[in-house]
């Protein structure tokens, strides 16, 4: 899942449906995506740095991510970083589940399980945060038209309003893409306590990603979904945001690599492996 050397401007992801010797197409399908889907959603635009007010529905709008060959594009009204905690805590929830990838919950021990710290609780917005993570439809395809994928973030969301009470259901390749329960909890309890949307994202990226990451800031502003904020404000505030992560402990250090371009490690996983990413 890390990997020791990991660029922006030349970033390896090698394809998840890249097929080894002797391996049926769909085997590969299905074991690939597994692995690397959850890491694929944190390193993209999907759900952006930024807030969009209103929101804006969408229809196959492409996906600024890290998968070389394929083009993906989604349908759905806009999401945002509060829609990603609110899926997270739906992902633990259905980790933990007697009935794995099937959970039951109120909506406000949801809310608590993702911002304990929080002083005020709004049910309805995070009540449509689910129902937007529910229509949300991604689209996959290869360039060459060789593999097409369809899939929701959600399978299902059913809530009681007057009990404040919902159950979610999450697909087994989502379900396998999230890893174990203590992992989705540390990065629920990084994201916390920020409260600035790019932090946010970075926080999520930076959990998933490799131990040492070459990163360009023009790239870093498109993955995150805030091309149209202007590359010297960009450029303060991911410098801001990488600096807080410094003194926090999350990562290691921070190197100049030329213009425009650091390299950030973070401490290495125990049993982490490394492996170098090329994607052109």
């Amino acid at each position: 899942m890390y990997h020791d050397v990991f660029g922006f401007d030349a970033m390896p992801l090698a394809s998840p449906l890249d097929s080894a010797p002797g391996t049926r197409a769909a085997e590969a399908l299905e074991q690939g995506l597994s692995a690397r889907l959850l890491g694929l959603v944190l390193a993209s635009d999907l759900f952006a740095a930024r807030t969009g007010s209103p929101r804006q529905s969408r229809q196959n709008v492409p996906v600024a991510a890290c998968w070389p060959g394929a083009a993906i594009a989604v349908s759905g009204e806009a999401l945002d970083q509060d829609d990603l905690d609110a899926f997270l805590g739906c992902l633990l929830l259905a980790l933990r589940s007697p009935l794995r990838g099937s959970a039951r919950f109120s909506l406000r021990d949801l809310a608590r399980l993702i911002r304990p710290k929080a002083r005020r609780f709004d049910v309805r917005r995070l009540e449509r945060s689910l129902w937007r993570l529910a229509a949300c439809r991604l689209n996959v395809e290869e360039a060459g038209g060789g593999y097409a994928l369809q899939m929701r973030l959600l399978d299902a969301v059913l809530c009681d309003r007057r009990a404040g009470l919902c159950a979610v259901d999450v697909g087994p390749r989502v379900l396998a893409a999230c890893g174990d329960p203590e992992r989705m909890e540390r990065l629920i309890a990084a994201r916390a306590p920020l409260a600035d949307g790019f932090a946010r994202w970075l926080a999520g990226f930076l959990s998933y990603g490799p131990a040492a990451l070459r990163l360009d800031f023009a790239a870093l502003r498109r993955l995150s979904g805030l091309s149209r904020q202007p590359m010297a404000a960009f450029r303060v505030r991911a410098v801001a945001a990488l600096q807080d992560f410094l003194d926090l402990g999350a990562i290691a250090a921070i190197e100049s690599a030329g213009p425009d371009r650091l390299i950030v490690t973070r401490p290495a996983a125990r049993g982490e492996e490394p492996a170098c990413l090329l994607l052109s």
